[in-house]
């Protein structure tokens, strides 16, 4: 450009293609999100059909366990008012703060499934029985963002079982009566054997008794009052047996319950030729499980019963309990005489019977296991494990 030439004058026609080109741009874009804004509500809805259409209900909680999203099924289960934007211990037993042991505390912090059984008070203070499994749904980087938690309503098998437990202990009662009044019987013979001949020697007494007949006197009182007390203890244990526990999970001690099952069977064992080795290491608190006391007395008192039937021929049946740290094992072994072929490889209460179903069931509702075992020593075993409740109710 010389000195005499003039400036360009500026190509407005060109700057207003280019704004052209950047509103079309701009408007393709508009069009393209709503268009995708639209697939995504569809998608959405398709989801959320999915969802209500899940039998079971579903709830998402995220981190700080608000309840972001609830199925149809969820809302029916808990109609009283609403569910999202609300803390699940808020919603599901009307806490003011997270429960003890919250699985789904425990989901985020391991990443594991979870799954169980729960008590939720329902409408006129009856409560209602759920499954409930809860699962982590992670972020791009692995870390836990949400958990699912699906509930199924299982008030009504609930209630079937519980019927089914109490005619089971109903008949096993019956079936321990005969042993018990003979049980009974003994230490009242001594009881009143032993009465009468202190009666007979208070008779012939001098004023002074002699120091030999003092030494009669004391042993003769002190079994009359061990008989009366084991009396009493065989009428406490039938009936701790068979009235109703509280319907509540509790730390518990096994051990105990072990010895409260087993004293029902001693004059059983005795006229049938049993022998009982009841074996165990438990240091005091080791044997702690958390359970229903209620549900417990009828595993052990069940599977005696079986056990017992078998072996009325004679035999030996032993009970070995221990706790390796993390979980108690109970090992039952029993083995039949020789002149009963039913069961002389192994032990002799699993059979097909459809009851026995109740037994599994309380081992599972407990988070136990339940099963057979071989041992080079006694053959097959059956062995139960639940988890170590740590000895205190934390």
């Amino acid at each position: 450009m010389n000195a005499n030439s003039q400036p360009e004058p500026p190509d407005f026609k060109g700057i207003g293609y280019s704004k052209i080109g950047y509103f079309k741009e701009a408007r393709s874009k508009i069009k393209e999100l709503e268009l995708l804004n639209v697939e995504l509500t569809l998608r959405n809805n398709q989801l959320e059909a999915v969802f209500n259409s899940i039998s079971d209900g579903l709830t998402i909680l995220d981190r700080d366990l608000n309840i972001v999203f609830v199925n149809q099924v969820q809302k029916d289960f808990f109609s009283e008012a609403p569910l999202t934007d609300r803390k699940c211990f808020d919603v599901f037993f009307k806490k003011s703060h997270p429960c003890k042991h919250c699985p789904v505390i425990r989901t985020m912090q391991h990443q594991e499934n979870l799954s169980g059984e729960i008590s939720v008070p329902g409408a006129d203070n009856l409560s209602q029985y759920y499954e409930w499994t809860t699962s982590p749904v992670r972020d791009s980087s692995g870390r836990v963002h949400e958990i699912l938690l699906l509930m199924r309503n299982i008030t009504e098998r609930k209630e079937y079982e519980y019927k089914l437990m109490q005619a089971d202990r109903m008949s096993a009662i019956g079936f321990l009566a005969a042993g018990i009044a003979h049980e009974i019987n003994n230490p009242l013979t001594s009881i009143a054997g032993f009465s009468e001949a202190l009666m007979k020697r208070i008779k012939n007494a001098q004023s002074v008794m002699d120091h030999r007949k003092m030494q009669a006197f004391e042993e003769y009182l002190g079994i009359i009052n061990a008989e009366a007390y084991r009396c009493k203890d065989i009428i406490y244990n039938l009936q701790d047996f068979s009235r109703n526990s509280l319907d509540d999970f509790e730390v518990l001690s096994i051990d105990a319950i072990l010895r409260a099952a087993l004293s029902l069977f001693h004059q059983r064992a005795i006229d049938h030729n049993i022998s009982i080795d009841y074996d165990t290491s438990f240091n005091p608190g080791a044997d702690a499980i958390r359970g229903k006391k209620s549900q417990l007395k009828h595993l052990f008192l069940n599977l005696l019963i079986r056990a017992f039937n078998t072996l009325e021929d004679g035999g030996n049946f032993s009970i070995r309990a221990l706790n390796d740290g993390k979980q108690l094992k109970i090992i039952m072994t029993g083995v039949c005489s020789k002149g009963n072929q039913g069961c002389a490889n192994g032990f002799p209460v699993l059979r097909s019977e459809v009851d026995l179903s109740i037994c599994y069931n309380i081992v599972q509702h407990h988070s136990g296991v339940m099963q057979f075992e071989m041992s080079q020593d006694m053959g097959g075993v059956l062995a139960i494990y639940f988890p170590f409740a740590g000895g205190s109710d934390s």
